[in-house]
C-alpha cells in the first residue's frame, strides 16, 4: 500500500456505542499513536487486536487512509502524516 508520508498515525476507535436508538449512536476514539511506517502501524493494531486484520486501503479527492473493518468493538485507522519545513 503506497501512502508516502514523514509519519503515520494509527487510531483505534471505539464502536461499542453503535447499534443504540437512531440519534443516539456514537463512537470513541482509544487512543492515537504515531509510527514510522504503515508496517510498524499495521503490527501494532494486530497485536491490540490479538488477530490478522484485512486492511482496505482508500483513496479519493479528500481521503487517502488504510482502515481495518468493523471488527465488532473497535476499528482501525492510519493516516499519512506531512510535515511541514
Amino acid at each position: 500500500m503506497s501512502m508516502a508520508a514523514d509519519f503515520y498515525e494509527l487510531k483505534s476507535e471505539n464502536l461499542t456505542g453503535l447499534g443504540s436508538p437512531m440519534g443516539t449512536e456514537r463512537t470513541w476514539t482509544n487512543w492515537r499513536r504515531f509510527y514510522k511506517t504503515v508496517e510498524a502501524a499495521q503490527a501494532a493494531a494486530e497485536k491490540d487486536y490479538g488477530k490478522k486484520i484485512q486492511w482496505c486501503h482508500e483513496k479519493n479527492e479528500t481521503c487517502n487512509i488504510i482502515r481495518s473493518g468493523d471488527l465488532g468493538h473497535v476499528m482501525y485507522y492510519i493516516t499519512a502524516i506531512k510535515c511541514e519545513e
